[in-house]
């Protein structure tokens, strides 16, 4: 139960800094913040496994040829197709582009390291 309360905490600051840091990024109120973190928790739950399995799979050969370390993207690349599915969903959450997709999966990903090493 600890784990969940401080994920939703992290992720809604998280979504709640991330316009000021990245261009391309709207959030409106720390109330959209806490759904964003919500929606996306749901959503990661539900279906974050399964688009990580695919990305796994289909990036395989590339993983092979980097020895390993483009598995370190891959979390990245789920986040960010995650939260372009939760901006799809809440009207006060809008990513425009991929790279600030990207970004802030990025940023997400650092979040999700930080909830590991506080609970």
């Amino acid at each position: 139960m600890t784990h969940l309360v401080v994920s939703f905490v992290v992720y809604t600051v998280i979504a709640f800094l991330s316009p000021q840091i990245l261009p391309g990024i709207k959030v409106k109120g720390i109330e959209a913040a806490a759904l964003v973190a919500l929606v996306f928790g749901v959503l990661n739950l539900l279906i974050g496994w399964i688009l990580s399995g695919a990305l796994s799979l289909l990036t395989l050969p590339l993983t092979c040829l980097t020895l390993g370390l483009f598995s370190l993207v891959i979390p990245t690349l789920v986040n960010a197709v995650l939260l372009k599915i939760t901006d799809a969903f809440l009207e006060p959450f809008e990513i425009k582009g991929c790279w600030p997709a990207l970004g802030m999966g990025l940023l997400f990903g650092l979040g999700s390291l930080l909830v590991r090493a506080l609970s």
